[in-house]
């Protein structure tokens, strides 16, 4: 079977924010080395499955925080429901190790599609919306570049 690449990056995706576009782009780059490793089965896809399980947990410590600080400094008014999707994001990660743990022998196939899906509907619709509001914020001239100063979380 080809290495055909489940999810590509679109700029469409973009926030314009650097920093959020690149840890999106991370993301999609996960999403599509799961999607291989599953379709080489057996252990190979259980290997692959534990790195981008351990990727995806980095991941989520570095970007959630980034971004909902940088949320959080604009004022994006639908902040919550934003940081209530990171928080159904993590819940899911821990329920697929949990099942993994447990013998589930098609939990890296699924995780492969919950990412996909992840991409194409979080980042490309939510994460979409505030980089709108953003955007606006910038062409008022209301947006302060500071506010995308945001250490990395250790």
């Amino acid at each position: 079977m080809a290495d055909k690449i489940v999810v590509k990056w679109d700029d469409a995706y973009s926030v314009g924010v650097k920093l959020i576009d690149d840890q999106h782009k991370e993301l999609v780059r996960m999403t599509n080395e799961l999607s291989l490793g599953c379709r080489k089965g057996g252990s190979e896809a259980e290997i692959y499955f534990m790195k981008v399980i351990q990727g995806a947990v980095k991941y989520v410590k570095t970007h959630f925080t980034t971004e909902e600080i940088i949320m959080d400094r604009l004022k994006y008014p639908e902040y919550l429901e934003h940081k209530k999707q990171h928080e159904e994001f993590v819940a899911e990660v821990l329920k697929d190790v949990k099942a993994f743990e447990a013998g589930g022998k098609l939990v890296p196939l699924e995780f492969a599609q919950f990412l996909q899906r992840w991409v194409l509907n979080h980042i490309a619709k939510s994460d979409k919306r505030w980089g709108n509001f953003f955007e606006e914020l910038r062409q008022k001239g209301q947006l302060d570049e500071t506010m995308f100063d945001v250490p990395t979380p250790k």
